[in-house]
């Protein structure tokens, strides 16, 4: 899968974003999928990897030490 729909992954886990404070979308490292950042208040951060697993991580966690739980395989579970 590509970045673009890993990144319409993240975005459909975080919900409709508040009025204007689109997500930004970061390529990961090596093929390693995609972060999605929800900026404003109650935003956070979603790691998706290409097998559209996910990884969400609160605001007050930095991007280098939720990338690191991320890449040691740490997913959040998601329920259909």
């Amino acid at each position: 899968m590509g970045p673009e729909h890993l990144a319409r992954v993240g975005i459909a886990f975080l919900g409709a974003p508040t009025q204007g404070a689109e997500p930004n979308v970061i390529e990961l490292a090596d093929g390693a999928g995609v972060c999605v950042v929800q900026r404003g208040r109650g935003g956070g951060k979603v790691y998706v990897a290409p097998d559209e697993t996910l990884l969400f991580v609160p605001s007050a966690m930095d991007f280098d030490t939720g990338l690191a739980v991320f890449l040691d395989g740490a997913r959040t579970p998601v329920t259909p």
